[in-house]
């Protein structure tokens, strides 16, 4: 039955596919997982659950039932309330699976399976990216769009010649390469599993990424390469790897020069010259319009707490918060056709930020669940791999809310295996070879090589 998950892992980077439920955010992987999990369904309670998982389950439950509760005594509507549900039920499925695999896999080659699926999934997106150049700079026919849209709803390609994927947005680009693609890459590599068709598709991927042109994504890159230094260092290793990081943004900023304010590759698109002009000056980002949207989402979203700090909105109700703070929004930002204006009409609103989204609608509940998270994969005492990924899954955050958010659950999940538990990156060649010999050829304690 892990062919159903491989399958679901293939189609991750479908994750704005037509005809799903939801709004932006519809991955096609769903089904697959719930049929694994509906196939499995045996497994959920013979499972041996920590007091902590239990704990965040009572803790949602009774948020729910509060949400309710406050939509009846405010006469709020349930549209928000139901969306939440929705997502918040599609991602139990998710966990649940996840968990049901990490439950019923005790060997790595059923891990090691999985994570090739994830890189050979993004051959998919990167058919569709290549669609979509061509579509942007060479034939822009209704044909060629109509094909495009069979693996994406919505069209940045379009209206903004911005290339996207099979992904919602390109700023979500982040999301896939930072939890899905490059810890993949990072542990085939290690496990020397790394196929010549994988690593192809991950030197693919990376540089068609840079005519998506997405500011978020960037800075995702720049994330994920910090994080993965500080986890992978030793304190020996500080100071050549610090000369080999200024060394590198030396080389990333003169590439987005080159890119964005030379303008090499002849770049048609509006968001072209908003990067320009975020890179010739950095303080020109606090008037950018998509951050100046996400910046106050959240600014309302902490005001929206302070307004009640105890039991919040309710699930799904930021949008009462947000009407009631419709003066911190910025003047030129508050216009007919404007996002943020058109806002204000919405009865099911995202904030990009699941900390404010948390905060805003449960209140008090929503920090216990948080610091509930936090102290749950805190107690995996994982190696440098699990306290990397568990830092790019909190970075990730502070830009999705979804409810539904497959990589959260696959993280949180995997980290309790054994499998990545117990991974350590290591960064030579020579070294990664001991550590596969080592696994398959267990030495006595005497004899074992310290990788510490």
């Amino acid at each position: 039955m892990n062919l159903l998950m491989y399958i679901a892992a293939f189609l991750f980077p479908l994750d704005n596919f037509p005809h799903m439920f939801g709004g932006a955010y519809k991955p096609l992987s769903l089904i697959f997982i719930a049929i694994y999990l509906a196939m499995n369904i045996k497994v959920v309670f013979t499972i041996k659950y920590r007091a902590l998982e239990i704990w965040i389950a009572v803790i949602i439950a009774s948020a729910l039932l509060i949400s309710a509760f406050q939509n009846l005594k405010y006469h709020y509507r349930f549209t928000g309330w139901e969306d939440a549900v929705s997502s918040l039920v599609a991602g139990i499925v998710i966990y649940l699976a996840f968990k049901v695999f990490v439950h019923q896999n005790k060997h790595d080659e059923s891990y090691i399976m999985l994570f090739k699926w994830i890189i050979r999934g993004y051959s998919v997106a990167i058919f569709v990216g290549l669609l979509q150049l061509v579509y942007i700079y060479g034939s822009s026919s209704d044909g060629l769009a109509a094909v495009i849209k069979l693996f994406v709803t919505r069209d940045p390609f379009i209206g903004n010649h911005r290339v996207h994927f099979s992904f919602s947005e390109p700023s979500f680009i982040g999301l896939h390469t930072n939890l899905l693609l490059f810890p993949a890459y990072i542990i085939l590599k290690n496990k020397n599993r790394l196929s010549k068709f994988e690593k192809l598709i991950v030197f693919s991927f990376v540089p068609l990424t840079i005519f998506s042109l997405s500011v978020r994504y960037f800075l995702d890159l720049v994330i994920f390469y910090v994080i993965y230094t500080f986890a992978t260092t030793q304190v020996r290793e500080i100071w050549s790897v610090g000369i080999k990081m200024i060394l590198t943004a030396a080389v990333f900023a003169s590439l987005i020069y080159m890119v964005f304010v030379q303008n090499v590759f002849k770049i048609d698109s509006d968001h072209y010259s908003r990067i320009s002009h975020i890179f010739e000056n950095p303080e020109n980002i606090a008037t950018d319009d998509s951050f100046a949207i996400r910046f106050t989402y959240s600014v309302i979203g902490v005001s929206s707490f302070l307004d009640k700090p105890v039991l919040g909105y309710g699930m799904g109700n930021y949008n009462y918060g947000y009407v009631n703070h419709l003066d911190k929004i910025p003047v030129n930002q508050y216009k007919p056709g404007k996002e943020l204006y058109e806002a204000s009409e919405s009865t099911s609103l995202s904030q990009y930020n699941m900390y404010t989204r948390l905060l805003s609608e449960l209140g008090m509940m929503g920090i216990f669940i948080l610091l509930s998270f936090v102290i749950f994969i805190r107690s995996f005492k994982g190696r440098n791999y699990s306290k990397m990924m568990a830092a790019l899954l909190g970075c990730a955050l502070l830009q999705f809310d979804s409810f539904a958010f497959i990589q959260m659950y696959f993280w949180i999940a995997f980290m309790q295996s054994g499998f990545i538990s117990q991974f350590k990156v290591v960064k030579t060649a020579a070294l990664s070879e001991a550590l596969v010999k080592e696994e398959k050829y267990p030495l006595s304690l005497e004899k074992k090589v310290r990788y510490e």
